[in-house]
């Protein structure tokens, strides 16, 4: 009898060691997606989410896009439409120098976009692509999602916390 409660104990710590292991892993993991995604905005990048599918195959629904300033013929480009509400990013079709404006077409549209776009609203040119990263970025900017991942991390902190109590507690 005492050596099946002796085997329970060590079964009982072996799991502890192994949540507590879990949880650092996953408390890691989302240390590493909030900077991963946040840093190239260190050198100057903007980022912003796809939303729509006028870019794919190249850039899926729901990616995070990393965008700079220079725009030729032929590169995508993030823009504020004239009203200032939507953020669209489309293929250059047409880079006019003198009239300062471009004229963009998403890749799996038919036709050109009707409204040429004026350089001022020019967000950047697309460097990079994270598929899927855009639906994290949408929901840790929102009211919820804040509130969620500051949740999330002390739930993470607390379930640490227990698992190292509750270690000591048997070990003594």
């Amino acid at each position: 009898n005492c050596k099946e409660t002796v085997q329970k104990g060590k079964r009982q710590m072996r799991l502890k060691i192994w949540g507590k292991g879990l949880l650092k892993i996953i408390w890691a993991i989302f240390a590493i997606l909030l900077v991963g995604l946040s840093f190239p905005q260190i050198y100057g990048m903007k980022c912003y989410s796809v939303m729509s599918g006028s870019m794919s195959p190249d850039l899926p629904v729901g990616s995070a896009i990393y965008v700079k300033e220079k725009v030729e013929k032929g590169e995508i480009i993030t823009f504020i439409t004239e009203q200032g509400r939507t953020m669209i990013t489309h293929r250059v079709a047409e880079n006019n120098k003198e009239k300062h404006f471009f004229v963009t077409k998403g890749d799996s549209n038919q036709y050109q976009d009707t409204k040429p776009v004026k350089w001022e609203n020019l967000q950047g040119t697309v460097v990079f692509c994270i598929p899927f990263a855009g639906y994290v970025l949408n929901f840790t900017g929102s009211r919820t999602g804040k509130i969620a991942a500051v949740f999330f991390l002390f739930a993470i902190y607390l379930a640490t916390e227990i698992f190292e109590g509750q270690t000591k507690r048997r070990v003594r």
